[in-house]
Order: structure tokens, then sequence, then C-alpha cells
């Protein structure tokens, strides 16, 4: 949680009777800088400084957003419960209070009740997801966290909604998707708050939706979110690639500026081709593009693959292909294979670096297909390749159905 984007702020107070009281405003003409500000904040708070979200920190409690604890301390590392959360997404939203539900019966008189209604009438909070009770100590997970935010974008406005639904089949840029770690209803919450750039990954990629999150993290994560919420779908790059890859597949279109010129992925995704020797027969499972026109790679999945890139890659858009790869000889031959390809968007290169593979759980082709392929076996595996700056590039299946797209 180390990149933030501090934009649009709101007044969040936490409540529990731990915390001071909202912090006093600095005197004006006194700290008048970010770096007086950070300066007077970690002079306040004695567990701040140094603190990957100090900025975050200071400029909050500057402007009377949060506050720390009696003792001087500021817990930037302190899990949250549900009840603080609920206090802090309240306050956070411009959405219309409302306060009319009531679900929850172990909520009578406790600090939080009146947040956690909101947030319910609000449609934040789905009173199903805790059947038996709120249970406001509990601590939050971050997917609790990205479902609640994520209800908090589709009313604050439709076309989340849309967005919603267009990734319920997506492939979510994180290990654990490869690993399959995250359960299928879970996927479009996630996708939502990760397009948007709300919640971004850890340095190793992983989202970890079942850890406990931290007060620094909600701090960062809230902000982001009071950036996007009331905002159009649409306006988020990264999110429109998830929304193109739950639909159809790949990414290519949205990412590269490719445009189609017959049919599209959705026709031919997950239907055989069979390649011109008969040799084998594929289905073609996710097309999955990173753009590596410069060293700064760019798109929604530019972490999840590259821990190293090959020379005939640079310069180009990168490809990541997941096939359903069904071999129909015999002796088993990566030339054989790549003799029958009639598209040039498929190679049966494989992912090079065997620490990385091996970490994340990806099959990759095989060094040596003897052993590996046995004839009418099928095997879900990744290939890579590229796409040019520009050109035309098409896929025909067994039905004869064919998409093309290409660039100028």
């Amino acid at each position: 949680m180390k990149k933030v984007l501090l934009s649009a702020l709101a007044a969040v107070t936490l409540l529990t009777s731990s915390y001071t009281s909202a912090p006093p405003k600095v005197e004006a003409g006194v700290v008048d800088t970010a770096k007086d500000i950070i300066t007077a904040v970690t002079a306040k708070f004695k567990d701040v400084k140094g603190h990957w979200a100090e900025s975050i920190i200071a400029k909050a409690y500057d402007l009377e957003l949060i506050s720390g604890y009696k003792d001087g301390s500021f817990k930037p590392n302190g899990q949250i419960t549900r009840a603080e959360f609920a206090a802090i997404l309240s306050r956070t939203t411009k959405l219309p209070s409302v306060t009319n539900s009531e679900p929850f019966t172990d909520l009578k008189d406790h600090w939080a009740g009146f947040a956690v209604n909101q947030l319910v009438a609000q449609g934040f909070i789905n009173p199903s997801d805790y059947p038996n009770g709120f249970n406001p100590n509990t601590k939050l997970t971050r997917y609790e966290m990205m479902k609640w935010i994520s209800n908090g974008l589709m009313n604050s406005n439709d076309s989340f909604k849309q967005a919603f639904q267009d990734t319920i089949n997506t492939f979510l840029p994180t290990p654990e998707a490869i690993r399959r770690e995250i359960s299928a209803d879970k996927v479009p919450y996630i996708a939502l708050v990760r397009g948007t750039g709300i919640v971004g990954g850890f340095e190793d990629g992983t989202l970890k939706p079942q850890n406990t999150t931290t007060r620094a993290e909600v701090s960062a994560i809230l902000l982001r979110y009071m950036d996007v919420e009331g905002k159009n779908a649409s306006a988020y790059p990264e999110l429109n690639e998830l929304r193109e890859v739950g639909t159809t597949g790949t990414n290519v279109i949205s990412l590269t500026g490719y445009r189609y010129t017959k049919g599209n992925f959705a026709e031919i995704i997950n239907t055989p081709v069979t390649l011109e020797n008969n040799s084998a027969q594929y289905k073609l499972k996710k097309l999955i593009v990173i753009d590596a026109r410069s060293a700064d790679l760019k798109g929604v999945y530019s972490t999840l693959f590259y821990p190293k890139i090959e020379n005939y890659q640079k310069g180009r858009y990168i490809t990541h292909s997941e096939l359903d790869f069904t071999s129909l000889i015999d002796k088993p031959s990566t030339l054989t294979y790549s003799q029958g390809l009639r598209s040039t968007l498929l190679t049966f290169y494989r992912i090079s670096d065997k620490e990385y593979i091996n970490s994340v759980g990806i099959e990759t082709w095989p060094q040596i297909t003897t052993g590996y392929f046995k004839k009418n076996e099928t095997k879900t595996i990744w290939i890579t390749g590229t796409v040019g700056v520009k050109g035309k590039y098409s896929i025909e299946n067994d039905k004869g159905q064919i998409v093309a797209f290409q660039k100028d």
C-alpha cells in the first residue's frame, strides 16, 4: 500500500471511546507547508515518523479528519474493526444520509449503531452478509472493506452497476487469481476497487482479501474512494480492461487501440481450434495483453507476469494466453505444433522465469514436450508472445468463426 492518491477529502473522525477528541486545527501562519505539517504531526504522534503513510496521516490530521489515542500514539498498523470502519465510511461518503434501517440486534445502544444503520440504508452493507449479527468488534477483512466500497460505488453512479456485471467473469490481476484462491462471487467486487485504483496490491502483487486491514491503509484507501465516488466507471482505463476481459476474454482492444474488423473474441473464446496439420487442438481461454512499448510497463496486468522481459518483447505489446491444449499425436513436438498454427497471434513460447512461475503457480509450456503431452489428454497452460505496435491479426475456430483486429 505504498502508492496513494491524495485528492478530495471530507470530514472523517474515528468514534471510539479510546480515541482523543477531534484534533485542533494548526494555527494559521505557524504551519503552512506540507513539510511543516508532517513535522508537527510526527511530533504529536510518537509512532508515525518514517511510516509509509506518514504524509497521509499528517494531511488527514491537519484537516481534522482523524485523531489519535490518548497515549500520544496513532497506531498506524493497528487493525480496524467493523464498527470503526463503518464510522469512518459513514462520514466519508457524499451519498445522501438515510437511517431508516436497524437490521442488527447486536448494535442496540452501540456507539457505531447509527453509522452502521446509515450504511445499510445507503447500500454499503448488505445485512444478509451478517446473518448471525454484525459483531461490531470483529476485525475487518480487506474483502469486507472492498465489498462495502464497491457497493458504495454502485450506489453513487449506475455506470458502476454495469461495470460490476461486466467483471463477473473477469480475470483479476493478482497471483491469487492464477492459483484460483479467490472465489467467483468475490471477483466483481474486487475488480471495481482494483480497476479504479482505490485498492492496490502488495509488493508481490497479491491482494490478500482474507487479511485484516490497518488504520494507515484505511486512511489511504478512503481518500481514494472519496475521489472516485460518483464518477463514471468508464473514466478508469484499468477498470475498462477488466471489463473487456470479463465480457470477451481479452483486454487487447481497450489497451492497445487496435480495432475489430471482424467478429470479436467473445465469439471464439473456449471454442475448439484444430491446428492446420492436425497435430493438436486448443481452446483459447484468455488473451491478456501488457503494454511494453516503453520500459515502464502499462496496463492493469503489468505487474502480474513480468519479473523479466525477453528482448523480443521489448517495444511491443506482450501477450499471455491461457489455453486448453490437447495433443492429437503420439510424439509431441513443439516444432510440429508450431508448424500447424494458422494465426500469428499465438506462439508456443514458455514463460521463462522458472522461479516466478513456481511462486505464482503458473503452468506454462514445457521445455521438453516428451512425457508432458499425451495423445488426447488436455492440459491447461499459459503461453507468451507479442502483438506489434501496428498490424493485422486473426484467429479462426473450427466452426469457421473468425475474429480479426488491426491497427494502422
